[in-house]
């Protein structure tokens, strides 16, 4: 896919002129065109719309237009210019004095400049300062002294401001100076030798200074000393210098972040930047990349072209990136929303090579990343079961291997490695773990139809943990526990009495959240079915039946199958009367997995006589279910916990079970007579129910 970047920045002075005009460029064609904005007497900029062609993709990109003639555009070639800069990395985290100080010291070799820094500092008023500058030569104030000079003249009218405002409401600040008379002495010579302060930074050609520059005319409060014409000087010489290719990746990574952090809104200017980062493709190096990734969330027009760079160039450089860069890389595609797909496969490369260099705590970020933007691939499967195999037990952070777990429940994963994994840890560590890790560990087992290798000794740890902690579930917690035991055919007979009791019940009810109630109250009801069927010793059912149920959310890729293959379903019933389609038995709780897509009836029972009695007509009936891709593993290959019990379910009542496949019936569609043979092999492989033993009658 070709790309084309912008060669060139666009410069006019008859703003209120409409811009159309075409350039090709060394890399595709570009067109330029939109009304330009009317530029004023107090900013000689305006703005255009480019569009920008990469590929198959159009972008529509705001780029700045300077004054330079009447009625002239000219194009600028842009010019890289290293000018021995230092390269800064971008800390989010350190203040802007440390900032100032460490690059003013780094700058300033010249001794002579020292020492009027040194008297700078000595000073405690604004007026100070202003007498240093006044008997100093014009030509031995470097920029690097008016960058300080600046910054102790801003830094000291802001604490005399706060001093004299003490417990009064920020709002009232400028006020209060007025009437103090903050700036009474200001005289015409000041503003005169600030003007020259600021021309100094503005002409220095040290990008450095000027960014440091633009930070302390923004701390100014009052904004007597440094005014918005002076701010806006600053602004436009930044545009202007990334435009013109003289800003290094690193300096404009920093402009945009400075740009962002000091608006109180969204900064327009932010998405100007973009040229600097497309213009310098060339520069990016593994020491930069991550500065350009952590300016993603700071744009918006500009994002995707950005973010089109930063996948091309991390091919180069993802081998040399580490653990924390990976996590960081997730959680901004999370923060911008943004689900990459060269990205996340270069990153899930990453993953299979060097998950034995991450720490657990970044392995962590890795893994809950990769969960947030829905990615997952065989890469990633195969590096977790390799770490797996390699720590086990050992793993020193049991959150991780809750992570690990959350990724298996989430995609599917039906890892037997993964897994058993997670088994033999809570076997070793299961009395130390809290309960949401037991929870996180436990759940993917029950969810995934998996039964541990380890059995006696992991169940025997659960069961005695459970009880231990079995106060410190939240309730809907506590429900889920006891559910997947059943999902796996480990009935909890032990915690029935603590589940269906009054103060169990009332710690539900105190939930304020009513959708956690409702839903917590229909797994009991599934539950105390489960027991009811498949667990002969317990004594129930216990909750009767609602009399006002909700309404069942049915697929509707499941509904429309079904319709396409009534015909046949119905040939092999022998007749149309002897099917019904979505429909729940008697004294079932109203749940998706009590919905039978298609009930074949017995020949000798007519549909007519509804109710079915599936007590009376054991045997003879047979249940229709159609699985959907969410009903199997992520290979497929094994249904759910839940929906393995919803096939015990329906044996338990005495029906016949046949599974159909939606993605092949889906294929066979349109070969209607492959499609019969391969509906009426899966009736030859019907599941016969089990031996009648128990009844859904209230006792």
């Amino acid at each position: 896919m070709s790309r084309v970047f912008l060669r060139s920045a666009l410069y006019c002075k008859s703003c209120t002129n409409s811009v159309v005009t075409n350039h090709l460029s060394n890399r595709g064609l570009f067109s330029v065109f939109q009304s330009v904005n009317k530029c004023t007497k107090r900013d000689e900029l305006g703005q255009t719309m480019i569009l920008l062609e990469d590929g198959s993709n159009i972008r529509e990109l705001p780029i700045i237009v300077r004054k330079v003639s009447n009625n002239s555009i000219i194009f600028s070639e842009n010019k890289i210019s290293n000018g021995g800069n230092t390269l800064v990395k971008v800390d989010q985290d350190s203040k802007v004095d440390n900032k100032l100080n460490g690059r003013g010291k780094s700058n300033s070799n010249d001794l002579e400049a020292q020492e009027i820094i040194d008297y700078f500092n000595k000073c405690y008023t604004a007026r100070g300062i202003f007498a240093i500058l006044e008997t100093i030569p014009a030509n031995e104030v470097t920029p690097n002294v008016a960058l300080q000079a600046l910054k102790k003249i801003v830094t000291l009218e802001n604490n005399k401001t706060f001093r004299n405002t003490v417990g009064e409401d920020y709002r009232n600040i400028e006020n209060e100076a007025n009437q103090i008379g903050l700036h009474e002495n200001e005289t015409f010579t000041r503003t005169a030798v600030l003007s020259q302060l600021v021309d100094k930074i503005l002409t220095s050609g040290d990008s450095d200074i000027l960014l440091n520059g633009y930070l302390i005319v923004n701390r100014d409060i009052i904004g007597k000393y440094i005014d918005q014409d002076n701010k806006n000087r600053f602004t436009n010489e930044i545009l202007c210098r990334v435009t013109d290719g003289k800003f290094s990746i690193n300096h404009t990574c920093e402009a945009i972040k400075i740009f962002s952090d000091i608006a109180v809104k969204f900064n327009e200017n932010v998405d100007k930047l973009w040229v600097g980062i497309t213009e310098k493709s060339n520069d990016i190096t593994k020491n930069n990349i991550m500065n350009i990734v952590r300016c993603l969330p700071y744009l918006y027009k500009s994002r995707k072209v950005v973010l089109s760079v930063v996948e091309k160039k991390l091919f180069d450089f993802w081998y040399t990136i580490d653990g924390h860069n990976v996590a960081e890389i997730l959680v901004i595609l999370t923060q911008i929303k943004s689900h990459s797909p060269r990205i996340l496969s270069i990153l899930s490369q990453w993953v299979n090579k060097n998950i034995h260099t991450a720490t657990e705590d970044d392995l962590i970020e890795i893994i809950n990343g990769f969960c947030l933007v829905n990615y997952n691939n065989s890469a990633i499967e195969q590096a977790l079961e390799r770490y797996v195999k390699a720590k086990g037990v050992s793993i020193k952070n049991p959150a991780l291997m809750g992570s690990i777990m959350d990724y298996c429940s989430k995609f599917h994963v039906r890892s037997p490695v993964l897994l058993q994994g997670a088994a033999e840890y809570v076997v070793v560590h299961g009395n130390s773990l809290s309960p949401v890790l037991l929870q996180r560990l436990f759940l993917p087992l029950g969810k995934l139809f998996y039964q541990p290798t380890n059995g006696y000794n992991f169940w025997r740890v659960l069961e005695a943990t459970l009880e231990e902690k079995f106060i410190q579930f939240r309730p809907e917690e506590a429900i889920d526990m006891l559910l997947h035991c059943v999902y796996l055919q480990k009935y909890p007979l032990n915690f029935v009495k603590k589940v269906f009791n009054p103060y169990f019940l009332d710690r539900l009810h105190s939930y304020k959240n009513k959708e956690i109630i409702i839903l917590s109250r229909s797994k009991l009801q599934i539950l105390d079915v489960a027991m009811t069927l498949e667990c002969s010793q317990y004594q129930g059912p216990i909750l009767p039946k609602p009399l006002n149920s909700p309404p069942i959310w049915q697929d509707g890729r499941v509904k429309r199958m079904t319709n396409n293959i009534r015909s046949i379903l119905s040939d092999i019933a022998g007749s149309p009367e002897c099917m019904a389609y979505n429909m729940i038995p008697a004294r079932l709780p109203s749940s998706d997995i009590y919905v039978i897509d298609a009930l074949m009836l017995n020949k000798s029972v007519s549909i007519k006589m509804w109710p079915v009695n599936l007590e009376r007509d054991y045997n003879l009936h047979t249940a229709i279910i159609i699985h959907t891709p969410e009903h199997y593993c992520s290979h497929g290959r094994h249904l759910l916990g839940k929906q393995e019990m919803r096939k015990r379910h329906f044996r338990y009542l005495g029906l016949k079970v046949v599974s159909l496949d939606l993605n092949e019936l889906a294929k066979l569609r349109v070969h209607p007579r492959a499609l019969r043979n391969y509906i009426e092999e899966m009736f030859s492989r019907a599941e016969l129910p089990f031996p009648r033993t128990v009844s859904l009658a209230k006792p």
